[in-house]
């Protein structure tokens, strides 16, 4: 009966394990919507340049041999409102209705609109289009974004900006900018366009303050990853628990030669059975009941609890055994 209880529990953990990081993908993706699908690697540049901003698009369009970038000028009295502008980079966003932004939108003469479900900018639908009206002009809404709990994402404003667009009305040291992309790892793109946005120095993007200056890092998930090292050590007690009164039962077995080694053997399958049976079951039913995004996380801890359950059971009943005769 207690090994049949054991056998539960590690059915259990492996449940746990699967909820642990179904809940820390889901921090991490919210976090990560809430800073519009840009890396942590993202950096606020500071400039107080007075370059319009369709100027500066335009003179980055035809700086050459840049890696792909996705820059986004924030209003610096409203961070829900943001123009962006991208060079073979798109982060997708969740939408809820129409269409995100294409690579197509980066080159064309006019500006187009994504919203956020909750963002304060009214929108005007006098048909089946939406606009909205932005200096005297009426812009075409193309999408609709939104993720529940994302806060930040979803009370967003984005409009796209082309070389091929009338001049802006903010200039540089209007907005806040933020970079993302394979640029802001590679030094030459980064030095070539903190040239061309006369950036005098930089910081990590923070998307909980307006001016995105440094504020308290979120919780990332990380307390649901030491809850897996947790259940891990657990079910390493468990693995032991269940050996006991196998471990007693060859202890007391008083059989020799061959016929002790088919017992120990049969012992070995039985500690598999009540160990392995419950992980097979546990992982299927997370599989299936389960939205995980890190399955590479999960698989891995099934992998190792698994060969850490064979490991212990070999060394307790068949090396040990083997090796005092």
């Amino acid at each position: 009966m207690k090994k049949v209880i054991s056998s539960i529990v590690i059915f259990l953990i492996v449940m746990l394990a699967g909820v642990a990081i179904s809940k820390s993908d889901s921090i991490k993706y919210n976090n990560t919507m809430n800073r519009l699908g840009m890396s942590e690697q993202a950096l606020v540049l500071h400039t107080k340049s007075k370059k319009n901003l369709k100027t500066a698009v335009s003179n980055l369009s035809e700086t050459k041999k840049l890696s792909s970038y996705q820059i986004i000028f924030f209003e610096k009295s409203n961070s829900d409102l943001g123009y962006i502008y991208s060079h073979k980079k798109v982060n997708k966003l969740p939408i809820t209705s129409g269409r995100y932004f294409s690579q197509d939108d980066f080159i064309s003469q006019i500006p187009f609109a994504v919203q956020g479900k909750t963002s304060q900018l009214e929108a005007y639908k006098p048909q089946e289009q939406a606009y909205i009206k932005m200096n005297d002009r009426y812009i075409s809404v193309i999408g609709n974004i939104g993720f529940d709990g994302a806060d930040i994402l979803n009370s967003q404003t984005l409009i796209s900006l082309s070389p091929n667009q009338p001049k802006s009305k903010y200039h540089l040291n209007q907005v806040t900018t933020v970079i993302d992309g394979d640029a802001v790892n590679n030094k030459d793109s980064l030095v070539k366009i903190k040239k061309v946005l006369h950036v005098s120095s930089t910081h990590r993007y923070v998307p909980q303050t307006d001016d995105f200056t440094n504020a308290e890092t979120s919780n990332n998930g990380e307390m649901y990853l030491v809850g897996i090292v947790l259940l891990f050590i657990l079910l390493v007690i468990i693995d032991f628990y269940i050996l006991v009164p196998l471990k007693f039962d060859l202890s007391h077995s008083h059989l020799t030669g061959d016929l002790k080694n088919n017992y120990r053997n049969g012992l070995m399958v039985r500690y598999l059975i009540y160990t392995l049976i419950p992980f097979i079951v546990g992982y299927l039913l997370v599989n299936w009941k389960i939205a995980i995004i890190s399955y590479s996380t999960f698989n891995m801890f099934i992998l190792v609890s698994v060969l850490i359950t064979i490991l212990v059971g070999m060394s307790q009943i068949i090396f040990v055994k083997k090796r005092s005769e």
